[in-house]
């Protein structure tokens, strides 16, 4: 008759094994990292560009409510010292405008605000405004 040969051989994981699923997991956890890492640095870079673009609306609100405009630029800073904001009001002719000639009682002004902060960043708002003229 045939015996069945025992085998030593316990269950269980080798030690190369468990070696790879390490390095795995630790390429993993480092790809997951960095990209939380990325989004994190995401969301401060456009909650810093909303606060920008909230300061500059607030700003060029103050500029439309005043009853006079002040042709030329004007510079100056937030409450929040990293935002430093420039003015600049000009004439605006229209294209057509240069060719109608007569009593135009309208005078448009153009204004640019601009909102820096950072390093090389910014962002710029542009309207016109319309101001009878006596």
């Amino acid at each position: 008759m045939f015996t069945a040969a025992k085998t030593d051989r316990q269950g269980g994981f080798t030690l190369l094994e468990v070696l790879v699923a390490f390095v795995i997991m630790a390429a993993l956890l480092g790809v997951m990292l960095r990209l939380n890492s990325q989004a994190l640095d995401t969301t401060q870079r456009a909650a810093t560009r909303q606060q920008a673009l909230m300061l500059a609306q607030s700003q060029l609100d103050r500029v439309l409510a005043s009853p006079h405009l002040r042709l030329g630029l004007e510079n100056g800073r937030f409450d929040d010292e990293r935002f430093e904001w420039q003015l600049r009001v000009s004439r605006y002719e229209f294209p057509e405008q240069s060719q109608v000639r007569g009593d135009i009682s309208i005078q448009p002004y153009e204004i640019e605000l601009s909102v820096y902060w950072g390093q090389k960043q910014s962002l710029t708002l542009n309207t016109l405004r319309l101001v009878r003229t006596l």
